[in-house]
């Protein structure tokens, strides 16, 4: 008997379509993007060439620059603009900030300083938001009155200025130092020199007093009063510079 020969079966190779070549050439695409991309900022590509600074009023712009220089020697698209904000905003003078890359090669910086109102006791500014901030001495306005209290008092002194300055507006008196004592008590002097103490109680009504009778007490002389001690509770006391 003879037995016939098996046969092997053929697999016949399966080519992919159309839609496996595209699959596959996209794949191909995206790592290639990929890589090209991170070979950009690692090899520091376009680097920034311009850094600009806009809104300085009272920040040493040279001290801006300075200070983000070690984070824009990289390449444009490497440039972390959180990290140059965060920076910026630990400067006193700044409230707010922005930084944006511009093609191909600067980086614009935008901030917002703030609005000193006083002078806070020796070495640091009181903003209109009631901040204490103390900026190099040398960035210090001087045609600003000096504010002398306890910390946490800011915003109450902040508030009794604006009031006392409106009510002596007609006097046209401008403040020159506010203080508040630790034991409370209200001391003002004028640019004209003329100091008021003003004691730790009813200070809007003892400045309304004041303003009552400052024209017929001092009048046009108001240089030639060195004090004047409000704390009476119906009257006041002068001093005068020079005896009259």
């Amino acid at each position: 008997m003879v037995l016939g020969r098996t046969r092997k079966r053929q697999v016949p190779i399966q080519f992919p379509g159309k839609s496996g070549i595209k699959v596959f050439l996209f794949i191909v695409f995206l790592a290639s993007s990929i890589f090209f991309v991170n070979r950009i900022k690692e090899q520091q590509h376009f680097l920034i060439k311009q850094v600009s600074v806009y809104g300085v009023k009272h920040l040493d712009q040279q001290e801006v620059q300075h200070l983000i220089e070690p984070l824009v020697r990289k390449g444009f698209f490497a440039i972390n603009v959180e990290q140059i904000k965060e920076q910026i905003l630990q400067m006193p003078w700044v409230s707010e900030a922005s930084v944006r890359r511009i093609w191909p090669d600067q980086i614009s910086i935008a901030v917002i300083e703030r609005n000193p109102i006083a002078r806070w006791n020796s070495n640091s500014l009181l903003s209109s938001a009631g901040e204490i901030f103390t900026p190099p001495l040398k960035t210090h306005l001087s045609d600003i009155p000096q504010f002398l209290g306890p910390e946490g008092e800011q915003i109450h002194m902040l508030q009794y200025y604006a009031k006392i300055t409106n009510l002596v507006k007609p006097l046209h008196l401008k403040i020159a130092r506010l203080e508040l004592t630790h034991d409370l008590s209200w001391n003002i002097a004028f640019e004209n020199g003329m100091k008021v103490n003003l004691g730790y109680k009813d200070i809007l009504t003892r400045v309304h007093h004041f303003v009552k009778v400052y024209p017929k007490i001092v009048g046009g002389r108001g240089s030639d009063v060195d004090y004047i001690d409000l704390r009476y509770q119906n009257g006041l006391a002068v001093r005068w510079k020079t005896v009259l």
